[in-house]
């Protein structure tokens, strides 16, 4: 298979490329960096709505000896709808999964790891159930694979938060945030305590964590301002699940690295892969969802781990 990482590199070249790829309804901002011939890895990243940026920042030198593929979701960072294209197509899974087999054709990659970061990881697994042959092995980070419990963890986050008395996101038997949508759960969790503050006390253990990532964030701002934005998520992206069931077909098992402190990962949604995929091979750090930023001498080691594992037949 050849491509656009093929079309000059000479056998050993290092390869440091910025693609921006067509594909139906967008334009994906795609980083390819690392030796030609070394293995594979492409980047998935979550939000929904986020983008690669920080990653390739904190971690790229680390990752040196792969052949990394960074990619904005489409909508998302550097990437872009395109004009009369459906806003909502950036929280669709499917489409989400065919644009990252779409880079891998477009770049000749016949086959690659995919290493996802919290919903990249339900955007993994829907191209692994599409095109297994194309994947090496799946490694996830703090994984997000049932956004319903992810909104019920938020509505609990929230009355945690704010602990008044009879608080109305407390739930219980009767109470009539069970009669909510799982997407106006979140809405009325981030009503009552504000959505920074929710986000925050999800994602992060320590201050230090947050400030240096919003540190990097700002950091990029202009060069992702110039691309496309972060699209406010629909009502359906809280009802999403991943399809688990073809991933225990795969000749490896799934690798998962969870955060003992990611509020948002740990432990609903891990017991959630547990539960799919019981053969999956887990380690727990002590981290948060950001496990390169709070513990980066462990996690290094792991993925390192992770990803010199024997790919898949």
């Amino acid at each position: 298979m050849s491509g656009l990482g093929d079309a000059w590199a000479p056998k050993g070249a290092f390869l440091d490329e910025v693609y921006r790829l067509e594909v139906p309804g967008a334009e994906l901002y795609v980083e390819q960096v690392g030796p030609h011939d070394a293995s594979a890895v492409l980047y998935l990243h979550g939000g929904p709505g986020y983008n690669s940026y920080s990653f390739r920042e904190l971690m790229g030198d680390e990752l040196g000896r792969y052949r990394m593929l960074y990619a904005d979701q489409r909508g998302a960072g550097r990437s872009r709808t395109l004009p009369g294209a459906d806003p909502g197509s950036s929280f669709d899974v499917a489409t989400l999964a065919g644009d990252a087999l779409h880079v891998l054709d477009a770049l000749g990659v016949a086959r690659a790891t995919l290493l996802a970061h919290g919903f990249g990881a339900t955007v993994a697994a829907a191209a692994f159930a599409r095109a297994p042959e194309r994947v090496e092995r799946l490694v996830w980070v703090n994984p997000w694979v049932d956004m319903p419990a992810l909104a019920g963890t938020l509505q609990q986050l929230a009355a945690e938060l704010d602990p008044a008395p009879h608080h109305p996101l407390e739930g219980g038997a009767g109470d009539p945030q069970d009669d909510l949508l799982p997407a106006e759960r979140v809405e009325a969790a981030a009503r009552a305590v504000g959505g920074k503050r929710l986000f925050d006390a999800l994602l992060f253990c320590k201050p230090s964590s947050r400030l240096k990532l919003e540190h990097l964030d700002a950091e990029g701002f202009s060069e992702l301002a110039s691309g496309g934005a972060s699209e406010a998520a629909p009502s359906r992206l809280w009802e999403v699940r991943a399809e688990l069931a073809p991933l225990r077909r795969a000749p490896r098992p799934t690798v998962v690295l969870v955060g003992r402190d990611d509020r948002s990962c740990y432990p609903a949604q891990a017991e959630r892969v547990l539960e799919g995929l019981p053969h999956a091979l887990f380690s727990l750090l002590e981290a948060a969802h950001y496990p390169w930023l709070d513990d980066p001498e462990t996690f290094t080691a792991l993925l390192h781990e992770a990803l010199s594992l024997p790919a898949g037949r």
